[in-house]
């Protein structure tokens, strides 16, 4: 086995055909690292200018009734390993507007300041795209003749006169070319790396390293997969031209047009509510309009102090219930929307390039798991925010202690240092297998079936033909 894994090597290193497949490889890892130099640059000078608007909004606010009056922006810090796996973020929110007064508006996401819409349907060429397109794909170009074009010279019938069995000659030429994709991807990961670190973008660091492991475990379960495939059907084609029509045709199926059926068919499947803005609107409207046929308003803070501001809290309370009905529409067309990209996902997980994906996405806390935990403390900040301020609402006894409206709240003075920050806070490694335990299950399996499959196919093989 030893000696076959040299000699596919030795063919490989001298062949014209690996190495323009191999600086194909790397001039894409060059790419990302030239343009995730330039985005995360970019994400990174966004999210200074939001945090110092941020501080300059709570610098502002002299107190609890001030502080009602006001949103704040916050966003999703970049995790500095974006350029691994982001999932199609640059299509996702990364930042929440966060109102807190009743009637005030509603969280909004939103993305941040220089986001080109259009440019934003093209995709990133992340390490994860790389691999399931490219990588995937070189496989099948290096394995596809390894069994048929012997057998057409005719050296394959020598090899196998000499004492070695069927399985240890077909692992040796699966271990030399799996050595060389990977060696591939380990050079441009490196390449990649080298390039974002002396952009300043990137401190390599314990994450980087963990990040790039999981990476790399990955990558060689997917090139383990279409390699076994490549040696399968170029066992069983009956000529290597005959084999490379077969695994185009499979790769296509494979990796670009099954995931195609996924957004289709979900949106078939998964209905989702429409005009959401314009609902949750109607719904405070509605209520405005029934308080006032009703003679419930705000009659100003002296007026009010007659009966204890009566009118003034069932006119919040109203208000309170309705905005919470008009936040649940939110809430559940987010729900809708999780579900419809849940159904997508089951549909690309046929794809062995997406399983890898969502693997490394869920190993890294990346892709669009991040973006729903991001989204879901945002709302929890809001919480914590009108929690803070009604429990400072609350120590001051002049206040009318009407929640949340703006004008009937406590005038106190109250310290911009004391309002609660938004921290995001990341997944435990924990919560990261747990969540990428499916897509690792079946893109193990799919690895160990293609190898399977190589060995059956390979025994099968008939030496008396050519």
């Amino acid at each position: 086995m030893k000696t076959v894994f040299l000699l596919q090597l030795r063919d490989h290193l001298t062949s014209l055909r690996c190495q323009l497949s191999l600086g194909l490889l790397l001039l894409f890892f060059v790419a990302n690292g030239v343009t995730y130099s330039w985005k995360m640059e970019r994400l990174g000078r966004e999210q200074r200018l939001i945090e110092a608007e941020n501080q300059r909004r709570y610098e502002g606010i002299g107190s609890v009734d001030q502080a009602v009056g006001r949103a704040c922006r916050v966003a999703s810090r970049a995790l500095g390993t974006e350029f691994v796996s982001e999932g199609g973020a640059n299509w996702l929110a990364d930042a929440v507007e966060v109102p807190v007064g009743t009637g005030a508006g509603f969280l909004a996401a939103t993305n941040l300041l220089t986001t080109n819409h259009w440019l934003r349907r093209f995709d990133v060429v992340d390490w994860t795209l790389v691999v399931r397109l490219v990588l995937s794909f070189l496989a099948v170009v290096l394995a596809y003749d390894s069994i048929s074009g012997e057998a057409e010279s005719g050296t394959l019938r020598q090899a196998l006169a000499n004492p070695i069995g069927r399985g240890r000659y077909l692992t040796g030429k699966l271990l030399a070319h799996l050595a060389v994709l990977l060696g591939g991807v380990l050079v441009g990961m490196l390449l990649g790396l080298l390039i974002l670190s002396l952009s300043g973008v990137l401190v390599l660091d314990g994450q980087a390293v963990q990040a790039a492991l999981f990476f790399v475990g990955a990558a060689a379960a997917l090139a383990a997969l279409f390699l076994g495939l490549s040696l399968a059907v170029s066992s069983l084609a009956p000529d290597s031209t005959t084999a490379l029509v077969v695994l185009v045709m499979a790769w296509a199926g494979l990796v670009v047009l099954a995931p195609q059926a996924s957004y289709p068919l979900a949106v078939h499947l998964v209905p989702v509510t429409t005009d959401v803005r314009g609902r949750q609107d109607q719904v405070i409207a509605d209520a405005r309009q029934g308080l006032a046929g009703q003679g419930i308003g705000l009659r100003g803070p002296e007026a009010g102090r007659v009966d204890g501001f009566a009118l003034e809290r069932e006119y919040g309370r109203r208000l309170e219930a309705a905005q919470a009905e008009a936040e649940e529409i939110g809430r559940e067309a987010d729900r809708q929307a999780l579900r419809r990209y849940s159904v997508a996902r089951a549909v690309n997980l046929l794809s062995p390039g997406f399983a890898f994906q969502y693997s490394v996405e869920a190993l890294l806390g990346t892709g669009i798991a991040r973006r729903e935990r991001f989204l879901t403390q945002a709302r929890q900040y809001r919480e914590e925010i009108r929690a803070f301020l009604r429990e400072q609402d609350a120590a001051d006894p002049e206040s009318p202690h009407v929640l949340y409206v703006a004008g009937y709240l406590s005038q106190r003075p109250l310290a911009a240092a004391a309002i609660p920050r938004f921290r995001e806070q990341r997944p435990s490694l924990a919560e990261r297998v747990a969540a990428g335990a499916v897509p690792l299950v079946i893109l193990t399996l799919e690895a160990a079936v293609g190898v399977l499959f190589a060995l059956w196919a390979f025994n099968r093989r008939d030496l008396t033909q050519g």
